[in-house]
């Protein structure tokens, strides 16, 4: 399998292809973003220099609150009368069932599964020749069911915890990047906003046990979410280093072809960590990240609230900005690299 990514050379970054078996960089400390620390570290004390901290504050960047994102939705109700005379249809059951113990307690994406089937169970038995003595009712039951749809759909999206954690921002880098952890949570994420996107398109709901299966899977994994939060410690670290050192010293950029000690040690450290360690874990996570762009455009779609919607959306920009922090960041060194001739290749 081949995958392109920028890569760092003395003149700037390059696009090209290489195999992801010899390339991926697995990290066996904590928190991939740690090597930017070392590096940080490493060049500042190389250059002698007072560094402040790098570490990020926790993300502004969250999902929305429940009580954000939450709709009144108001009760579709039949006479006690009318819906004891539904049993000629499949109706009278599902109202049976919603009416239930188990029924109430439905929430987030069962909750408009039984509110689509609903809906389909009002649709029929309008048309079933025994119902021709409660239609009325029942058509101004299903119009009314059908507009408070979008509002059960915005609860899904406000309180389904598996949807929730998928696309939250969570509270640790990634410890090493995982594929197969990784396939686990974004197929799941995948085939969870198909079934979505059916249900969306259609207003008709098929079977939900692979909906639940899938959210079931994105609540236990933690993975999407320490990906999203690494992008962010990242960009925040690669800016901030930026930010303290903008250039590296003009005297170290090998005048009249002398090599200072110091420049030596600059290109060991950046070799050694950047080059090494940081460059493929950076391709790595933004390559993950672009496969989700489609799932996320087509959930930010789908989601009735604006908050979320926006939310979304910046969740969608981490790639370009993890990139642009990146050719941000290097910048400089590029400049210090032509300078001295220097080889972008690790000892």
């Amino acid at each position: 399998m081949t995958r392109s990514v920028l890569i760092f050379r003395p003149v700037g970054y390059a696009l090209i292809a290489f195999s992801a078996l010899g390339m991926v960089a697995c990290s066996d400390n904590p928190g991939l973003t740690e090597y930017a620390d070392k590096l940080h570290s490493d060049v500042h004390d190389t250059l002698e220099l007072p560094a402040r901290s790098i570490t990020p504050e926790k993300p502004v960047l969250q999902y929305p609150a429940k009580s954000e994102l939450k709709r009144d939705v108001e009760r579709t109700s039949l006479g006690f009368m009318d819906s004891m005379r539904l049993n000629h249809c499949r109706l009278g059951q599902e109202i049976a069932e919603n009416n239930s113990s188990l029924g109430k307690l439905k929430d987030g994406f069962s909750k408009y599964h039984a509110d689509l089937t609903m809906i389909q169970a009002l649709e029929d038995c309008i048309e079933h020749p025994e119902s021709a003595n409660v239609k009325a009712q029942l058509e101004e039951a299903l119009a009314h069911k059908k507009s408070q749809l979008n509002a059960s759909l915005a609860n899904a999206f406000a309180f389904e915890e598996g949807l929730r954690r998928a696309l939250s921002v969570g509270n640790n880098s990634l410890p090493k990047i995982h594929v197969t952890e990784y396939n686990y949570a974004v197929n799941a994420l995948e085939r969870f906003t198909r079934i979505l996107e059916r249900w969306n398109y259609t207003k008709e709901a098929d079977d939900p046990s692979e909906m639940i299966k899938m959210l079931g899977r994105l609540e236990r994994s933690n993975y999407l979410p320490d990906l999203f939060r690494t992008m962010l410690d990242y960009e925040h670290k690669l800016e901030a280093m930026r930010d303290q050192l903008p250039e590296i010293p003009e005297a170290l950029h090998c005048p009249n072809g002398s090599v200072p000690k110091k420049a030596e040690q600059l290109r060991d450290s950046f070799n050694n960590i950047y080059i090494k360690e940081m460059q493929g874990d950076i391709a790595e996570v933004i390559e993950q990240h672009q496969r989700l762009l489609m799932t996320l455009e087509n959930l930010q779609g789908i989601a009735p609230q604006p908050a979320l919607k926006g939310y979304i959306a910046e969740l969608g920009k981490l790639s370009k900005v993890l990139t642009d922090a990146t050719v941000h960041f290097v910048r400089p060194w590029q400049r210090f690299y032509s300078a001295c001739n220097f080889t972008p290749a690790p000892d």
